[in-house]
């Protein structure tokens, strides 16, 4: 498929970089580039029979302070993170941003699978199971096998680190969120993975993005490490070659529309134009292979040869072309509304949509009791917080998290099935009914809002990372997986659930997965939405889904104090936290004429706190707000119905409510409704704006605004200034002149926020 689209070009204002012995790149020298490729080395980690041969870059020397983390997180901090700031930093150190223009400087970082801090969370939970197990296996009271695991904390926390941050860390979406807040830009923030294509796919977003007034600038960072042999396995099994150069590194660009470079006095590097993206089964081997750092490694090999044009192969079956000499040719924007022609809710009571409105309506809940295979009550229930435990056994989470005992509406090889994420599998059953609705349009993407790291990464970077556990008294072997073959790497990243719904549903379709922490749903239809109205595709299935309730998550979620030790109750006087579920939905979208249209979105965008890594921030919301309401005509006071963000916490409430009046104060007469979906299936991470959204689109569907029961709502919260309500019962929702308007909020950690505008026409 043939993405190109005439559209203005993108300006390159700034390069930086952090490559092997390369920190500064002197475009009129390429000896340093090219020596990279010299007779590297092999990975330290890589079979002596065949050995991998590539660049390892050495952080050793980073700066902390300079980059304002503290010393309690910064064992939690990744060497992706680590690298990308220092590419960030060198792109932009020459360049002078104003308050305006760092309000409108978007943060977007391509990568792929894990990173080492996942990986260190992933073996550390992994290895307090296996000891509980084994423990018990032995017959000791539940008490003494609690001692025991309670004793081992101590040496793994010093052989692997532990801080509360561990599970902000490890996060994809951390990476662009500490860019954000060393440089001080509140643009939109998010990372995806599109694999070796992971660079073009942002420089695509940038130039969708800049059509429109949110977005004035933007610093794309690609990054990628290689972390162990089992990852490398799986990279080969799709193609990858063993015989290239294994480049590690992160190179950021800054890039903007030529207007802007002007205005700022900012000399253009190069101007990128053509950015083209086409299927192709054959796949030749480039002399080295940079993971998500790929296409933007070309581009800088571009420059260095003085070249206006630079292409190359991805192993997900693309060719990929960047020209920098084509003259711009803009094309005539499309609809700024773009319809959503069906929806599917994926939560822990299951797909039906009758059932999941009944849900809502009558404020029921998914709520229940972690099973002991789900979490292990011995290695990790406490009854008040402690450092790797949870203090709570309660979730609304799926039935089982087994891919094999999950049933499927498709039959799939059992060879396929068990190397797949449980996360996937409900996708494909959420949106098995949807062939034919996509076959009918000709350019197709799907974008996946997920954990870019999943089941299959982890686990294997276990099974690598299991000898250095320190002694337990009692052999420990690694929890059992199964082989690694070409499907294993599917089941490893979120990209693999985009390209596994590509294949059950019979299209050809560009696929990516993005993560911006509880905000990644909204964070995905933002792109889908600007990619339809630059007129890239012609439909665009998106969605999000998480599995938020593994024993990873129960943890790593109690030691930063998010959980709640009973339920969620978004906005209420006892609200003490979140309760994670399982869960999301998708959506098709088109900015195409259609008569199917449930519902349009009229506009959305984002912005980034550069507060805090995990305090949300007021006015980082109410920017959001602000920028999603310039895009639109709607005036704030039509919106009847706000879908918050609501996640129970006392201090994410307080400031919710305060970026709600500074955006939709309005007549005492009319209210502002609010509820928050979690309430009734939890909080599901990166799928948690998809179900907000599924929410309201079955209330457009009924006529009527769910409540969010909770009783006592909290008195301090400044409800009546917008003024605001919060139904505890079912209310009809009237229409308006033209319809029903709602709004929906999607924070995430990081600061990452999301804001959404959608329209039910009469």
């Amino acid at each position: 498929m043939n993405q190109e689209i005439h559209a203005a070009p993108l300006a390159l204002v700034g390069i930086g970089c952090a490559l092997p012995g390369i920190d500064r790149i002197d475009l009129s020298n390429g000896a340093a580039w090219s020596a990279l490729f010299d007779a590297p080395p092999p990975m330290p980690w890589s079979d002596a029979a065949a050995p991998i041969r590539g660049r390892q870059i050495d952080d050793a020397a980073f700066d902390f302070k300079k980059f304002a983390i503290p010393p309690l997180f910064r064992l939690a901090v990744s060497r992706e993170t680590r690298l990308a700031l220092q590419a960030a930093s060198a792109a932009m150190q020459h360049l002078t941003l104003s308050d305006a223009l760092r309000d409108r400087c978007d943060q977007f970082c391509a990568t792929h699978l894990g990173s080492d801090a996942a990986y260190r969370n992933a073996t550390k939970i992994g290895a307090l199971r296996r000891l509980a197990e084994r423990l018990d296996a032995q017959g000791l009271s539940p008490a003494a096998v609690m001692r025991r695991i309670d004793d081992y904390k101590q040496p793994l926390a010093q052989a692997f680190g532990s801080s509360s941050h561990d599970r902000v860390g490890e996060m994809a979406s951390s990476i662009p969120a500490r860019i954000a807040h060393f440089a001080r830009t509140r643009g939109k923030c998010q990372t995806l993975d599109g694999a070796d294509l992971g660079g073009l796919r942002l420089l695509q977003l940038a130039q969708d993005c800049f059509r429109h007034a949110d977005s004035r600038m933007a610093v794309l960072t690609a990054v990628q490490c290689f972390h162990h042999q089992p990852q490398a396995d799986m990279l080969l099994a799709q193609g990858v070659s063993s015989s290239a150069c294994w480049l590690e590194g992160a190179i950021s660009l800054v890039v903007c529309p030529l207007d802007v470079a002007q205005e700022q006095g900012w000399p253009a590097i190069a101007q990128l134009s053509t950015l083209i993206a086409e299927r192709q089964d054959a796949a030749p081997s480039a002399g080295y292979f940079a993971g998500a750092n790929q296409v933007f490694c070309h581009l800088l090999d571009m420059l260095l040869q003085r070249q206006q044009t630079c292409a190359g192969h991805s192993f997900t079956g693309y060719r990929w072309r960047i020209d920098a000499a084509s003259p711009p040719s803009l094309k005539p924007t499309a609809s700024p509304r773009i319809s959503i022609i069906d929806y599917q809710p994926i939560t822990a009571q299951g797909l039906d949509k009758a059932r999941f409105w009944q849900a809502l309506r009558n404020g029921e809940d998914a709520l229940r009791d972690h099973s002991p295979e789900q979490l292990h009550p011995g290695a990790f229930v406490r009854p008040t917080p402690q450092k790797l435990s949870a203090y709570t056994a309660h979730a609304m989470c799926f039935p089982t998290h087994d891919p094999v005992r999950l049933e499927l509406t498709r039959p799939m090889m059992p060879a396929k099935k068990q190397r797949l994420d449980v996360t996937q599998l409900h996708a494909l059953n959420g949106c098995a009914a949807w062939p034919d609705s996509l076959r009918r349009f000709e350019r197709i993407a799907i974008i996946v809002a997920s954990n870019l790291s999943l089941s299959a990464d982890r686990q294997q970077a276990m099974s690598a990372l299991w000898p250095a556990l320190p002694s337990a008294d009692v052999p420990l072997s690694p929890p059992p997986q199964p082989a690694i073959n070409r499907w294993s790497w599917h089941g490893a990243c979120g990209l693999g659930t985009a390209q596994l719904l590509a294949q059950q549903l019979g299209v050809e379709a560009d696929c990516y997965a993005v993560e911006a922490a509880c905000a990644s749903s909204l964070a995905a239809l933002h792109n889908a939405v600007r990619a339809l109205q630059a007129g890239r595709y012609d439909a665009v299935l998106v969605g999000g889904i998480e599995t938020a309730t593994l024993e990873r998550d129960m943890v790593l979620c109690s030691a930063q104090m998010m959980l709640s030790a009973s339920r969620m109750r978004p906005f209420a006087r006892q609200a003490d936290g979140f309760t994670p579920g399982d869960g999301g939905g998708f959506f098709i979208l088109t900015g195409q004429a259609t008569s199917r249209a449930i519902a349009t979105i009229e506009a959305i965008s984002g912005s980034c706190d550069s507060y805090s890594m995990t305090a949300p921030d007021p006015e980082g919301q109410a920017l959001a707000i602000e920028k999603t309401q310039s895009l639109s005509a709607v005036e704030a006071r039509h919106i009847q119905y706000l879908e918050a963000h609501g996640t129970g916490t006392e201090l994410g409430d307080r400031a919710e409510v305060a970026s709600l009046h500074q955006g939709y104060h309005r007549a005492a007469r009319a209210p502002l409704y609010i509820g928050s979906v979690k309430y009734n299936f939890g909080h599901c991470f990166a799928g948690a704006g998809a179900l907000s959204l599924c929410k309201v689109l079955s209330a457009f569907e009924h006529g009527q605004i769910p409540p969010t029961p909770v009783a006592t709502l909290n008195a301090e919260l400044p409800l009546a200034a917008i003024p605001a309500e919060i139904p505890q019962i079912a209310l009809d929702w009237p229409q308006g002149e033209d319809g029903r308007r709602a709004a929906i909020n999607g924070f995430g950690t990081g600061g990452i926020n999301y804001h959404l505008l959608i329209h039910q026409p009469i």
